[in-house]
């Protein structure tokens, strides 16, 4: 998935996860917000795919 402006993604952040939405996007880099944090890496996918308008995960495993 490149990354675009306007996107949201996760990253593992401490012992949570985080959701973040691109705010610039360059060749070399990207800058963007955070949205919320998530104790379940199962929540923060739900909520990227709710979010980016992808409807549902198909599987999604946990993981940490």
């Amino acid at each position: 998935m490149k990354a675009k402006v306007g996107l949201y993604h996760f990253c593992h952040k401490r012992n949570m996860w985080a959701v973040y939405q691109y705010t610039s996007v360059t060749e070399t880099s990207s800058t963007a917000r955070h949205i919320e944090d998530y104790g379940y890496y199962e929540d923060a996918v739900k909520a990227v795919y709710r979010l980016n308008g992808w409807g549902e995960p198909k599987n999604v495993t946990k993981r940490f």
